[in-house]
């Protein structure tokens, strides 16, 4: 006659699994706080990428083009002037003489909005100050301008917070030079 097997697990054998899985999760959640600063650096690359494209735009076309940033909605959208003689000096990009730019992968209206990207989701745009307005213009040779059409004094910003990370995209008068701060 055979001895009976077991084919259960004690309790001891189970709070020691327990146990394990608890040090484990606990040395792991630490590391996952990285991952914060790896999503902001993503959406600043983005936004960044997105400008430097929307000034070479205007340089292509011969045509002002403008990116608002909208912070309440934590949102932008980019628009170029579709008017050759030059009625473009007022007006946002929901007006007549301003056309959407298309994204160059997806071919859609080139607009970002934090709040429903599900990539970007989470992250706020802070502040914005291009010559005292929430408007980067760049004129037909690349130069930033603020909303109204005047050429940059000093440096504009965006300002993006994400689960107490801020980081900065500063845009250089007369070069437009975007730079990561």
């Amino acid at each position: 006659m055979r001895p009976e097997t077991r084919k259960a697990v004690t309790l001891i054998e189970l709070i020691m699994v327990i146990v394990i899985v608890g040090i484990l999760a606990l040395t792991a959640i630490p590391r996952f706080e990285s991952f914060y600063f790896l999503k902001l650096s993503g959406a600043m690359k983005k936004v960044a990428s997105d400008i430097r494209y929307v000034q070479q735009l205007s340089v292509s076309r011969h045509a002002d083009t403008r990116i608002e940033f909208n912070p309440a909605g934590n949102s932008y959208q980019t628009c170029y002037c579709n008017d050759a003689d030059g009625a473009c000096a007022t007006g946002d990009c929901g007006s007549a003489n301003w056309t959407a730019i298309s994204d160059p992968f997806t071919r859609a209206n080139l607009q970002v909005n934090f709040n429903s990207d599900a990539q970007y989701g989470g992250i706020d745009i802070s502040a914005v100050n291009f010559g005292d307005t929430q408007t980067l213009r760049f004129n037909w040779q690349g130069i930033p301008q603020d909303a109204s059409g005047a050429d940059l004094s000093s440096d504009g910003s965006v300002n993006f917070l994400y689960r107490g990370n801020a980081n900065t995209i500063a845009v250089t008068p007369n070069t437009g030079r975007v730079r990561v701060e």
